[in-house]
């Protein structure tokens, strides 16, 4: 098993120093990764490379800072890990234990999500929107949690299915691209499976919380869930018209 991770970046000078922290802890627990850049300055890019990670820069938004990163990573891996490269904690001290539950349980498609405790270090109306969505799909999936943390670990062969995505190669719905695939393999028979290792909020990014924002990833996530597991959904845009 040949885990590539795939992840995205865009440097900010609130942000840098921390996404720069998680990938040099990747490459240390030697991981190599294939990122989907949005625009990030030379230096920062270069930073990346140094340590060994494949940086894209698909000069599209995050769609396809997403699809780039996945397809790149599916292409020189057995297996590909999806994480948001902010997430510091995880990367340093969950993630061997991600991986080694994931071959434990024999799955095909594991989502990463918190265990309660950790849910609910999140501002309360953000526990409520991601609850409300993880009640959705975890009823469909007969699997109740958090299913909206973001991680996922898949095989690599299973990346392909982006491409039957109604918004494959458009500039829509870039966050809901983990959920598609999740949807597509619970569709296609995947063992799919949800381990609980993912952190809560680290303290400072407490106060941290756009509802419209939140609103806005929910429809996403959704959306896409729904289409990869071949259910109905209607996508409608700010105006109330269907997409």
């Amino acid at each position: 098993m040949q885990v590539t991770v795939a992840t995205i970046t865009l440097e900010r000078s609130d942000n840098a120093a921390g996404m720069l922290r998680a990938m040099e802890s990747l490459a240390d627990q030697g991981y190599s990764a294939c990122v989907g850049d949005g625009g990030s300055s030379p230096g920062f890019v270069d930073r990346l490379r140094a340590m060994g990670h494949h940086v894209e820069q698909p000069g599209r938004h995050l769609r396809g800072q997403m699809e780039s990163a996945f397809r790149a990573a599916a292409e020189r891996g057995t297996h590909v890990f999806y994480f948001e490269s902010d997430k510091v904690a995880f990367i340093e001290n969950r993630l061997p234990a991600t991986i080694r539950q994931y071959r434990a349980r024999g799955l095909d498609f594991a989502t990463v999500g918190r265990t309660r405790r950790d849910w609910y270090t999140f501002p309360g109306p953000q526990v409520e929107i991601e609850r409300a969505q993880s009640t959705l799909i975890g009823g469909m999936l007969g699997i109740h949690g958090d299913w909206v943390a973001g991680p996922c670990l898949m095989p690599s062969a299973h990346v392909a299915v982006l491409g039957e995505s109604r918004w494959n190669g458009t500039d829509r719905h870039g966050w809901g691209v983990p959920w598609f695939v999740l949807g597509r393999a619970f569709r296609d028979g995947l063992k799919v499976g949800l381990i609980k290792t993912a952190p809560g909020v680290e303290p400072d990014a407490r106060n941290e919380f756009n509802p419209g924002y939140r609103f806005y990833q929910a429809n996403s996530i959704l959306g896409s869930f729904y289409e990869g597991a071949g259910v109905a959904y209607d996508w409608r845009g700010p105006t109330g018209q269907r997409e």
